[in-house]
């Protein structure tokens, strides 16, 4: 049998609760910012390595602000290219340097998610905070 009792709670405290919204998108910030900055340094340090074609880049997708590592060839023509693409030529380099180009890719996937990830987080903290603001914001007195 289910209870048709209604549970309220008009003196209960919501203290604990206030500001958390903007802490917590602060907070995201920072962290995509971090995220954001490690990018920028992984294609800093595939451009370090001389004598290759193979060079991550920033890809930044207007539409939506999503920041992300791409392959590219170094030389002419100057294209994006996948890894599927690249990864037999990287397979014929030298076995510590092959090694090296996978680790990277792999940092770079982990860094491609992790953006992914953190700019969701930071839009339902953007959300969370907005609702908590229309909670504490009356609607207007009609007279």
């Amino acid at each position: 049998m289910v209870s048709a009792d209604v549970v309220s709670t008009p003196d209960l405290s919501i203290k604990g609760f206030k500001g958390k919204g903007a802490a917590w998108a602060v907070e995201t910030r920072a962290r995509l910012a971090g995220i954001r900055q490690d990018m920028q340094a992984l294609a800093r340090q595939t451009r370090a390595v001389r004598g290759y074609d193979y060079l991550l880049t920033v890809h930044v997708r207007k539409h939506n602000g999503q920041l992300a590592l791409r392959w590219r060839l170094a030389g002419r023509p100057a294209r994006h290219v996948s890894w599927a693409a690249i990864a037999g030529q990287v397979d014929l380099l030298p076995p510590a340097l092959a090694d090296w180009y996978r680790q990277t890719h792999s940092a770079a996937l982990c860094l491609n998610h992790q953006e992914m990830a953190v700019r969701h987080e930071l839009r339902l903290a953007e959300r969370y905070r907005m609702e908590v603001f229309a909670l504490r914001t009356p609607p207007p007195r009609t007279s």
